[in-house]
Order: structure tokens, then sequence, then C-alpha cells
């Protein structure tokens, strides 16, 4: 096999373009359209083959948990047909919570196939912090690591997530931590930068406006958010957008709904706007806040950070990575901190502005020339039979 004739079998998440129609998590609505969309055509780009969309059928109907299933079923059987008809050089799961690798190598070990599988973990029951993983998927957490056992290259999207999966893994099974860790690699995670930079119209939000770009989940802590912002917004000419959606059974949902009727106002509900709205409204914001407790790296925040915005972050998981440390940046997870820089920021525009430079020269580094030529010489060091 020579370098132009190797052929990859790309399996996306499941995404939704509208995300009006169900199924609103991160993945589908986010970084799973942007981020996997850059990665494939990059790969290509590079002179790989890149066969993507492998499935049977594309399951109709209007999103949710039945239509998302009958999609991953779909692609394991398109993953099979594909490896009966004509094998690829190396299988690539962009989620491999999505497509469990498990099952794509019993498939490759019952046809007796030798293709090497190359996936991202977005998140893992690993990391102690994803409640996300223990409330949605209970008692997955031997699955989840098969899942990451059984990859040739396992992808990592921070030196954090690394480090999580070595500790957490050693401490159940030193040697099984040893063999992911082997496999592992950081390559972090592309930005679509020419879309955001498609999206930016020179429009600004009439007030100063803090942007809460957060999933409804408890990781994410939007009480906490809406705690704070309740005291700030009285004192300030300041607005809040609010770029996902809250349902009131959800972890803030019903905090944010509070605030939203306290401060008629200066609240905005975006209820998942669709990407080029977000990425448009992103550019028109000033600052980006996070209260995670979780978070393996912080997609929303890169995007915040890439449009120029002030981000406040808590010390926690990935966070210290993308921002490099910055002092002025970084908070002790908790009310206080969060609303002292909140206070400084709003009183210290130009600082506020200077910071924001700062953060975006940080991007550099998930630019997608420098993500996807890490993710390139994965591949081909695997498909090479660099294992």
């Amino acid at each position: 096999m020579t370098l132009d004739g190797c052929r990859v079998l790309y399996l996306d998440g499941y995404t939704v373009p509208d995300p009006k129609v169900g199924v609103p998590s991160s993945d589908a609505i986010g970084y799973g359209i942007t981020a996997s969309a850059v990665i494939r055509n990059g790969l290509s780009a590079l002179g790989l083959d890149v066969i993507s969309h492998p499935r049977d059928t594309d399951p109709a109907g209007l999103g949710g948990p039945e239509e998302r299933l009958s999609w991953i079923l779909s692609t394991y059987r398109g993953v099979l047909r594909a490896l009966v008809e004509d094998p690829p050089d190396v299988i690539f799961s962009f989620h491999i919570f999505s497509t469990f690798p498990v099952e794509l190598r019993r498939m490759l070990l019952d046809l007796g196939l030798s293709i090497p599988i190359v996936g991202y973990t977005h998140g893992s029951h690993w990391d102690p912090t994803d409640t996300f993983r223990f409330e949605t998927y209970p008692g997955m957490e031997v699955l989840d690591l098969a899942n990451l056992h059984v990859l040739d290259r396992v992808l990592l999207v921070s030196e954090y997530m690394r480090t999580t999966l070595r500790d957490t893994i050693g401490a159940f099974n030193p040697t099984v931590a040893e063999q992911v860790d082997a496999h592992a690699a950081v390559v972090g995670l592309p930005l679509d930068v020419d879309r955001i930079d498609a999206c930016r119209t020179g429009r600004q939000f009439p007030r100063t406006t803090v942007v809460f770009n957060h999933a409804p989940v408890s990781s994410k802590n939007p009480d906490l958010f809406a705690r704070v912002m309740a005291r700030v917004l009285p004192c300030y000419e300041v607005a809040v957008l609010v770029t996902r959606d809250f349902a009131l059974w959800q972890p803030g949902g019903e905090a944010i709904a509070e605030l939203a009727e306290r401060f008629p106002g200066q609240v905005v509900l975006g209820r998942d706007l669709p990407l080029d709205e977000y990425f448009e409204a992103l550019w028109a914001a000033d600052l980006q806040v996070s209260t995670a407790t979780h978070e393996s790296l912080g997609v929303s925040t890169l995007e915040a950070m890439y449009t120029e915005n002030c981000c406040i972050l808590p010390r926690i998981g990935s966070y210290p990575e993308l921002c490099n440390d910055h002092p002025d940046v970084l908070y002790e997870l908790g009310e206080g901190p969060l609303e002292e820089r909140l206070r400084y920021f709003l009183e210290h525009p130009d600082h506020r502005r200077s910071v924001a430079s700062e953060l975006k020269r940080m991007t550099a580094g998930y630019h997608p020339r420098v993500v996807v030529q890490k993710i390139f010489e994965e591949v081909v060091d695997v498909a090479l039979g660099g294992l």
C-alpha cells in the first residue's frame, strides 16, 4: 500500500443540522458537524482516500432516540457491507461512543480481516467529573474501557484527558492503562475557522453581552451561572445570551427560566441556535462564561476565544491548557470568584478587549491545518503498521 492509495472508512457521529427537531446534544448539533467535516475534508486534501457515510439507509424522521439508534444500526450494516465488498486500509470512528469499536473489532475478527481502527473519545466514564456519562449511560464503564482498549490509536482532545485516563484506568488495572496510553495521541479538535469567519458580519450587540453557550447538563453547572448573573444584571448595562435550549426539567432549566423572567430586557434565550446564527452571535458578543465542573476540551470556549470574546473560566479540566494558565481568565470555581471576575471585566473594558485578543491568538493550535496534520500522521502511522 502506498500513501496515495490509503483508503480510510470514516464514520461520522449522529448529527442534527436543524437543532429544533430533536437530540440537541453538543456533538449532534455542534462539533460533530463542524470539527468532523473539517477532519474529513482535511484528510482528503492531504492525499488520503476518505470514504464516508457507509450506512445502508438514512433513517427518516424528526430526530430523537429512536432515529439516532436506527441511524447507528444502519451505520453498522453499512460498515459490514463495506468490509465484505471493498475493505478499507483504516477505519476512523469520530466518536467511539456512537459507533462502538468493540463491534467493529468483532466484525473484523469474524471476517478474518486485519484493519487498524482509529477513534476519538470525546469524554469518558473514566473521567470522574464527566457526570453526563454516568447519568445517561450508567453501568457502562467497562464497555467504555473496552472501546478504548480495542483501538489501535486513541485520539484525545487534551493532555488533561490523557492524564485522567492514565490515572483512573491505572487505578482499576495498571496493565490495561499502559496499553491504552501506549496507543493514545493528543491531537485536539479543529475549529471550523472558514465557517466561523464567514459568519462575521461586524454587528455588535447594543449592550455588553455575556454568552453562556454550554449544554443543559449538570456538569456544566448552569444554576451557578444563573445565581451569579442575578446579582450582576441589576448593577450593569449588560445582557446575557443563553445559546442552548434549557427545558424546565433539565439541569438549570428552572434557574435559567427564572432569570429570563426577572430580566426580560436583558436575558435572551437562543434555544439551540442554528450554527451560523450561533457563530454570528459569538462575533457580536463580548464575554463568555463557563461554570463547568467537567471539561475535556471546551469546544464552545474555543469558539468564543476565536471570535474575540473575553472568557472567564474555572480552573478545572482542560481550561488551563486552553488559556495557557492566564491569571486574569481563570477563577476558583464558586459564586464569589466568578462574580468578582465578571464585575472586573465589565468595569475594565479596555483590559477585557486586550485579554480577548490574547485568547484569540491562543486558538492557533486548534486551526485545521495544525490539528488535521496531527490526525493525518496518526492515521498514516497505523496504516503503515506502526501499532
